[in-house]
């Protein structure tokens, strides 16, 4: 739902700022009062054209700003797929600016983002109305859609099964592939897999392998270093100062230290560090000598350390993998080897899953058919009633199903929405209506009909009461206040009947303010809201008897709205 609007700078707007609420929001207004710029600033904010020539003359740039609050779960997908995050209040908060330069900047909860992604988002936010702009219900490929919410759970288990056997049947199918073909490249591809098996059973590369033998060949091509730094070791533990052990001469400190403390039991603690000390450098010496014995010599071990090595790398240029993968590959080549033995028997064995799956595919689908076919009848009948209560007695609406030539997640069924509005005319496309008080009245009946299927919280309706008057537009008006009671409705109408049923009604007005024109919106309280709708019964010339008669037509209006909530 569209919760608020700033405006700056578009035309004649200066600055006007908006709380919209739930339910049929109405605006009104003198003929060129800046109706539609409101209509046509937030057709800017969620990406529609930018045109420089928006932007108020004397400054240089227009801003527009819209908060929307979110309940549908598809929102909130979309702003995870473009990274964008929305608090707990989930709110969204669209800002678009426009330079004089012809440049323009979008961001959605602070996040800059590009035109394109915010005309994906607007597409589920707002669904415009109007006789220049594109419509929902006119795009064909959202008719299938928007039948499905319709016909239920029946049809959501149906297409669950479907997409389930799509799955697996595309499985099938991506393995058929890979062991197709002709058989002497099939035999030709056995070859060479038989041939990377063996020399790569035959190499014996291990995981780990090639770690373990670059730390032994940088032993190895050190030992002359690590022999003399070994044995300068040695030489000082065991020779010592003038061939005095360092293990003896710390002993004798411990020994000494031992008859210290028989008399001052303080040294006590210092002749337990030496006499550690001393056990522990007993226990060097040993194993600096071991390690000084055990240390090799280069040669005969690093000449077949280093071909071990050049093996290694040469099979890692081959296979362009790691050597710990080099064993993953050795799996996978055995895997296809298998499969390319076996793959007469396993196309055969695809081939009767395949035509399994898909006959699977083809019931399913034939029942989808069925239950669209069922619901359709039922949506047509019921939009011809709301249809005739429009005045389009002759109109005809029919929801058409044909099978396509392929089948996939939606099953087989194509769907588009025909219409006629005179008797005797062939049914054609909805999106070929022409006129658009007809096509209003028709989207109207649809929204009646389809309106809690649509998941868009927003309908605008700019020129829906163009051609209608009188009884008409009293219909009009009733069908909207029914749409209005599970979606937002700002709708900019001439139509008294249409204001007197307005939940909230807006007044659009110009003001001179020094030496220049400027566009105002207010919110009309209830005495307001009559007179304005004594102006649009009786145009400028406002009296006692068409306030009266305003004042009668909403109370009419709202007694209308309390026994049908």
């Amino acid at each position: 739902m569209l919760e608020y609007m700033n405006i700056k700078n578009i035309a004649l707007i200066q600055e006007a700022e908006v709380n919209f609420d739930k339910g049929l929001n109405v605006l009104t207004g003198e003929t060129g009062a800046g109706k539609s710029l409101i209509i046509d600033a937030l057709g800017f904010s969620l990406g529609g054209r930018a045109n420089k020539d928006i932007v108020r003359r004397g400054e240089e740039q227009a801003v527009v700003e819209a908060v929307f609050s979110i309940e549908d779960k598809r929102i909130e997908n979309i702003l995870d797929d473009m990274g964008i995050e929305y608090g707990e209040d989930k709110t969204i908060v669209i800002r678009r600016i426009l330079h004089m330069n012809g440049k323009s900047m979008c961001k959605v909860n602070g996040t800059t983002v590009t035109v394109g992604q915010l005309k994906e988002l607007s597409e589920s936010l707002v669904d415009f109305h109007g006789q220049h702009e594109h419509q929902s219900l006119m795009n064909s490929a959202k008719h299938i859609m928007l039948l499905d919410k319709f016909c239920g759970t029946e049809l959501d288990a149906e297409k669950a099964k479907l997409t389930e056997f799509l799955r697996k049947y595309k499985i099938v199918m991506k393995e058929m592939k890979a062991i197709s073909g002709n058989e002497s490249e099939r035999e030709r591809r056995t070859e060479i897999i038989s041939y990377q098996i063996n020399e790569l059973e035959a190499a014996g590369i291990k995981p780990g392998e090639e770690e373990e033998l670059a730390e032994r060949k940088k032993i190895l091509q050190n030992s002359e270093k690590m022999r003399e730094m070994a044995g300068k070791c040695v030489n000082l533990l065991y020779n010592g100062v003038n061939g005095l052990p360092a293990s003896d001469m710390v002993t004798e400190s411990a020994d000494t230290l031992k008859q210290l403390s028989d008399i001052d039991i303080s040294v006590k603690y210092i002749y337990e560090i030496v006499n550690s000390a001393a056990i522990q450098l007993l226990e060097a010496e040993r194993e600096m000598k071991k390690y000084y014995e055990g240390i090799s010599e280069e040669g005969e071990e690093l000449e077949k350390i280093q071909e071990r090595l050049s093996i290694i790398y040469s099979f890692k240029k081959k296979y362009i993998c790691t050597s710990d993968k080099l064993c993953e590959k050795l799996d996978s080549l055995r895997s296809e080897y298998d499969m390319l033995m076996h793959s007469r028997e396993r196309i055969e064995t695809l081939e009767k899953e395949r035509k399994e799956l898909f006959n699977q595919m083809v019931e399913v689908c034939r029942i989808m058919t069925a239950i669209r076919k069922k619901k359709a009848e039922e949506i047509g009948a019921e939009i011809q009633k709301n249809l005739r209560e429009l005045e389009m007695a002759s109109a005809c609406f029919e929801i058409k199903i044909e099978q396509k030539n392929q089948l996939g997640i939606d099953g087989w069924d194509d769907v588009e929405f025909m219409f006629n509005a005179n008797e005797g005319e062939e049914l054609m496309p909805l999106s070929k209506i022409a006129s658009g008080g007809e096509l209003s009245r028709v989207m109207l009946a649809l929204k009646v009909v389809l309106g809690n299927a649509d998941s868009i919280g927003t309908f605008i309706f700019d020129e829906i009461d163009t051609g209608i008057s009188g009884r008409t537009a009293q219909k009009v008006a009733e069908k909207m206040q029914q749409v209005s009671k599970t979606k937002q409705i700002i709708c900019i109408t001439h139509l008294p009947q249409i204001a007197a049923m307005a939940d909230n009604h807006y007044m659009i007005e110009k003001i001179s303010q020094k030496g220049r024109t400027k566009t105002a919106i207010r919110l009309l309280k209830r005495s307001d809201a009559i007179r304005d709708v004594a102006r649009l019964m009786s145009g400028s010339q406002v009296t006692d008897v068409t306030v009266n008669a305003a004042r009668e037509m909403k109370d009419m209006a709202d007694t209308y709205k309390s026994q049908n909530r």
